[in-house]
């Protein structure tokens, strides 16, 4: 039954502004169907004069029709090269997975990436990738870890961290991490601090957004498909505009270890992505762990099943079977000799070369230079990676402190 405080509130409603304590005429008391929205019927308003809702209000939109392409549109059209972020691995415009075990490598592995990209070093485990700013949003590491993991990153590299001035962190706290969240079975919403990401990389416009981990951000049920796909889905769009590449780190479900395909418990966040990687360890024959192996579990664009088995030294991953002493990097690898020889040169000669892309790329100067026996420049850049892991040259500063200008030179005995 309608009670007198029920039909005042409904009487409250439907007032004009202009003159509150007015009694609405006939023609603005909601209809019949409108009541039914309360959960009352039309007699229980005792003494509320009730209408018909118009006819044509009743009715509902149509829909537009699909926008709808034929190939015929295409025609003249260039078709647009694939474009890979890591080369057969990461794709631009879209979200990859990284997987591993816990406590198996997949921040260090992340931030070697990162700093490839940033530092415009060119080459990552094996395949060639982009380079570019980098936002790192880090969901599970406090800030003091990240800079001791970078720090051992950056020198391996023959790098100086704070040199890298295009890789850009996000440490966010523990209770305050949650990208997108919403209730079970309804697509996850962004977050604030979502659209915070989305404004950072609107005014950096990044190559690479690492996101450590989905475990970390995700504020809905990790079980739940619809909650996987649109979370997802969240991160594809943010790529599409950005036009950058995804790569959230994940954690594999105990039947995905054991069976070695990496996967968590849903297997949405397996199949909504374009692109899977899993980092696991690989046991000797006495059953220890004796490394990893990065596999490309899944690729829409590229070949899946690519294996490279890694080891694990002075605090970074490097592939199983490059060369770990400095002595044998010089004396055995002729490349690696050419390029000492031309760099030998350039000093006697009073000429600096630097270490990244632009004005005096080392490689590219000595591509040019008699000494290099044909060698191209893509010689001798990953023979500077190799001289600089293993740590006979180094990058020294010269010029006036405030340019802070670094050269290529031998290391000091």
């Amino acid at each position: 039954m309608l009670t007198r405080f029920d039909i005042d509130e409904l009487k409250r409603e439907f007032i004009p502004a202009e003159t509150p304590d007015a009694i609405p005429p006939a023609d603005d008391i909601p209809p019949a169907s409108s009541l039914a929205e309360f959960g009352l019927s039309p007699d229980a308003a005792d003494g509320l004069p009730v209408v018909d809702k118009p006819a044509d209000s009743a009715k509902p939109k149509e829909a537009a029709p699909l926008t709808l392409v034929t190939p015929s549109q295409w025609r003249g059209v260039p078709i647009p090269p694939m474009q890979w972020l890591a080369t057969n691995r990461i794709p631009m415009g879209d979200v990859t997975i990284l997987s591993g075990d816990g406590g198996g490598g997949k921040t260090t592995l992340a931030k070697q990436l990162a700093v490839a990209v940033a530092a415009d070093l060119g080459d990552w485990l094996g395949t060639t990738c982009l380079s570019g700013p980098v936002i790192f949003f880090s969901g599970e590491e406090p800030e003091d870890e990240i800079r001791r993991r970078l720090e051992r990153v950056t020198k391996k590299r023959g790098l100086e961290a704070d040199d890298i001035e295009t890789l850009h962190f996000h440490f966010a706290e523990p209770d305050k991490c949650t990208l997108g969240g919403g209730p079970p079975n309804t697509p996850i919403a962004p977050s604030a601090l979502f659209s915070s990401l989305q404004r950072s990389a609107r005014d950096i416009r990044p190559a690479l957004i690492i996101v450590d981990s989905n475990a970390a951000t995700l504020g809905g049920n990790y079980l739940d498909r619809v909650h996987a796909r649109s979370f997802v889905s969240l991160f594809r769009s943010l790529a599409r505009e950005i036009g950058c590449a995804v790569l959230l780190l994940d954690h594999p479900s105990l039947s995905g270890m054991t069976s070695g395909t990496g996967r968590a418990g849903n297997m949405d966040w397996f199949n909504a992505v374009r692109a899977v990687l899993y980092l696991r360890s690989v046991e000797n024959e006495r059953g220890a762990t004796s490394g990893r192996e990065l596999e490309v579990m899944k690729s829409n664009y590229g070949p899946r099943g690519e294996k490279q088995r890694l080891r694990f030294e002075d605090g970074c991953y490097v592939l199983e079977g490059s060369a770990s002493a400095p002595a044998q990097a010089a004396a055995f690898n002729t490349a690696d000799q050419t390029y000492l020889d031309c760099l030998d040169a350039m000093t006697s000669q009073g000429r600096h070369v630097c270490y990244s892309k632009g004005p005096r790329y080392a490689p590219k100067e000595f591509a040019a230079m008699p000494q290099a026996n044909e060698m191209t420049w893509q010689g001798f850049a990953k023979a500077q990676e190799r001289l600089f892991a293993a740590r006979l040259i180094e990058n020294v500063p010269y010029g006036p402190p405030s340019k802070n200008t670094r050269r290529v030179a031998r290391k000091a005995s």
